[in-house]
């Protein structure tokens, strides 16, 4: 009887112990999931960080070259570091203008008057007749005065039927031939007009509205605009203003000054339907003259910039690291080969998250660099050269000095190490434009830049170029329009003056520039004297 409770009782604890497991891998089961929601939530989080992160560079990085906004720190290392080079045994610099204090909120300013050659429309609103009337004596009330309030309004864009008449003269004796005036159209056979030509190219080329938007617009007016159709005018009109590039230039290469860059665009590979392949737009520009072009290639080989400069020219190069700008100066005994600091900084802005004091230092001096030029403008290039060697070429020796410090004390694969060596790799080519006979070269190919950025844009909107056979008809016209923009010429205008003009030519097309029309435009403006 008593082995058989002691049996019972063992049975009991059995099951009890039993259960315990089975409630211990339940908790067990439940303690897992809960790690792994935790760390799936976790890696979410990490993962949102680090899109938020690159999403604030996109935006307010790369585009601007300003620190990480985060980096908050930075700014009393920037003080600290100015306390130490302060300190530092240096040659005195010429004494630097007091500091305007930055006001914490800008002042609004007053209102912007509303530019005067605007059309006007006088819309009045008047009293009803019955109160134009005294309401005691019922005398008729006089106007004394009118009270005008003006605003800015928008009309939108109207299409416009032209007719184009020409008259035909003839004797009454159909004693000759009859005579006419001769009709210039920009395409002939088309029905479209210069002007909304010159709307179409500004607002893909300028605007980058892809065609099938400009469609969607003009068909909320009750026009139709087929995509294909506009796609042949455009290239008909790039066929045109091919002389224009041509002359461009023919302007640009007898420059002794030219900054270079490149960009990539999408193309549709011809090869394999439906797929789309890698492209070039190469961009020569002329600072002193205010003339940009673009040329479409299918490579980025370093072979292509050789074949955009004469054997026997001579004079300087600026951009960016590449080797293929290395070679054409290599190649050609007669360029100088000059660096451009906008992207050693934007190696220094990188490394600023983490980088420590060091990092602040140099962003700091970079930024005194800029300073000078930024006190530079307008000054003549023999001004500008004085006043780079007074402060900028002391300031360069600090920054060398602070850099090969960098460079001994981080890793060469760290972000800091390649900032380093990037600059000191390519000093000669970096503080070449503050000796002396190069006051007319920029600290930078940042206005380059500003020329390729359009299309940076655009290929967002039109995301690639339809054909490689077509590529040269962007190039064209982006050299048009960005010329236009360089000069401060509206570019609907001028295309609406060059258009007929070309069209009309025969051989002479001297004299149909952006920079002629700007003259002729500042010439009429001129008040003409009795």
């Amino acid at each position: 009887m008593k082995q058989s409770s002691l049996l019972l009782e063992n049975n009991r604890l059995l099951v009890e112990l039993a259960e315990k497991e089975r409630q211990l891998q339940v908790k067990t089961c439940e303690l897992r999931d809960n790690i792994l929601e935790l760390t799936e939530e976790r890696l979410r989080r990490l993962n949102a960080e680090e899109k938020l992160k690159k999403l604030l560079k996109r935006l307010f990085g790369s585009s601007s070259e300003k620190i990480d906004p985060r980096q908050h720190m930075l700014v009393l290392d920037s003080i600290e570091a100015d306390q130490r080079l302060a300190q530092a045994e240096q040659p005195a610099p010429a004494p630097e203008p007091a500091a305007v204090p930055v006001p914490t909120r800008a002042k609004r300013g007053p209102r912007r008057p509303i530019p005067a050659d605007l059309p006007v429309e006088r819309v009045v609103h008047d009293l009803p007749e019955a109160e134009k009337h005294d309401a005691v004596t019922g005398e008729a009330l006089v106007q004394i005065r009118e009270e005008i309030t003006e605003e800015i309004d928008f009309r939108p864009s109207q299409f416009v039927r032209v007719q184009h008449v020409v008259p035909v003269y003839a004797p009454a004796d159909k004693s000759c031939a009859p005579v006419q005036a001769k009709l210039v159209r920009v395409i002939p056979g088309s029905a479209v007009g210069t002007a909304l030509l010159s709307h179409i190219l500004v607002a893909r080329f300028t605007d980058h509205l892809p065609y099938y938007r400009q469609s969607q617009i003009a068909a909320r007016q009750g026009v139709t605009l087929d995509r294909q159709k506009m796609s042949r005018w455009v290239e008909q009109v790039a066929v045109l203003l091919q002389a224009v590039f041509r002359m461009m230039e023919q302007r640009l290469i007898k420059t002794h000054y030219i900054q270079c860059d490149e960009t990539a665009v999408r193309v549709l590979d011809p090869d394999r339907p439906g797929a789309a392949r890698q492209a070039y737009l190469w961009v020569r520009h002329a600072p002193e003259i205010k003339v940009i072009l673009f040329d479409f290639e299918m490579s980025r080989s370093h072979e292509v910039p050789l074949g955009y400069f004469p054997e026997n020219w001579k004079g300087i190069v600026q951009g960016d690291g590449y080797a293929a700008y290395d070679k054409l100066a290599k190649s050609r005994p007669g360029i100088v080969r000059i660096q451009c600091w906008a992207h050693a900084r934007r190696y220094w802005t990188e490394a600023a998250d983490g980088g420590g004091l060091i990092v602040a230092e140099v962003l700091a001096l970079i930024a005194k660099l800029y300073r000078v030029e930024t006190e530079a403008r307008g000054m003549t290039p023999a001004q500008r050269e004085t006043l780079r060697g007074s402060r900028s070429v002391i300031i360069l020796a600090q920054l060398q000095k602070l850099m090969l410090t960098a460079r001994e004390q981080a890793l060469p694969q760290s972000r800091v190490g390649k900032a380093a060596h990037y600059a000191l790799s390519r000093w000669s080519e970096l503080t070449q434009y503050a000796q002396p006979e190069f006051g007319h070269v920029l600290i930078d190919s940042n206005p380059i830049e500003n020329g390729i950025r359009p299309t940076a844009l655009g290929k967002k909107n039109w995301i690639f170029v339809g054909h490689p056979e077509a590529g040269w008809k962007s190039a064209v016209v982006y050299s048009i329009l960005g010329t236009c923009k360089l000069l401060g010429v509206n570019p609907e205008d001028y295309l609406n003056w060059v258009l007929p003009r070309l069209a009309g030519a025969t051989n002479q097309t001297t004299g149909l520039l952006p920079h002629d029309y700007l003259k002729l435009v500042k010439e009429q403006a001129q008040p003409t004297v009795s």
